[in-house]
């Protein structure tokens, strides 16, 4: 994701979701049926749920390296505490003799370089929007991640939904869903984007 507002990728991210579920979800949605989903809908399920699953994910690691690279422009702007940011390098700062020779500026400037470079090789790296993926992504650039039991679980299903058409069995998923169910689910899980978001935006950066 480009590096701008989190607040338009958020609303990207639904227009997108709004598009796919009206391509894929909505023609299914029109009667209510106690039959289990016709083979037609568990397709139409499938491509959406993959569809979403990468969105999210993409804008989950667009989220981190937008935080990452306005740590970084902000201390070049000297917006932070240089006192607070070397107390917490303080314990390799003076191990190195070519470090102490730069001014704490230039000494902070390449740790925050340094750091960006590795998380963004880990944002490269990642492969997933579980729970786990989120943390490992967000929590290094103090981005909290919802605890929410519902929203965590909506996460789990679509996960799940993706994972066994993706990997698990050739010709369909273990458990059929219906595109209703699905809505619900990925509805929850732009709930928690939503609060990604917000929690990015109230870092003031």
């Amino acid at each position: 994701m480009p590096l701008s507002v989190p607040r338009k990728e958020l609303l990207a991210l639904q227009r997108f979701v709004r598009e796919i579920d009206a391509r894929y979800l909505a023609p299914h949605t029109q009667t209510t049926t106690l039959a289990p989903p016709a083979r037609a809908e568990e397709l139409d399920v499938a491509a959406f749920a993959v569809l979403a699953h990468g969105a999210l994910e993409n804008f989950v690691e667009g989220l981190a390296l937008y935080v990452v690279a306005r740590v970084q422009t902000n201390w070049l702007r000297n917006r932070l505490s240089r006192s607070t940011v070397a107390l917490l390098r303080g314990a390799s700062l003076g191990s190195d003799p070519a470090s102490e020779a730069r001014s704490v500026f230039d000494q902070i400037r390449i740790a925050i370089d340094e750091a960006k470079e590795s998380h963004s090789l880990r944002v490269g790296k990642n492969h997933g929007i579980a729970i786990k993926h989120l943390r490992r992504l967000l929590l290094p650039v103090g981005v909290d991640v919802p605890s929410d039991p519902n929203l965590v679980g909506a996460l789990d299903v679509l996960v799940k939904v993706r994972h066994d058409w993706a990997h698990q069995y050739r010709y369909g998923a273990r458990t059929s869903r219906s595109a209703t169910d699905v809505r619900q689910t990925v509805q929850d899980c732009l709930v928690l984007a939503e609060r990604l978001c917000q929690n990015a935006v109230a870092l003031r950066l």
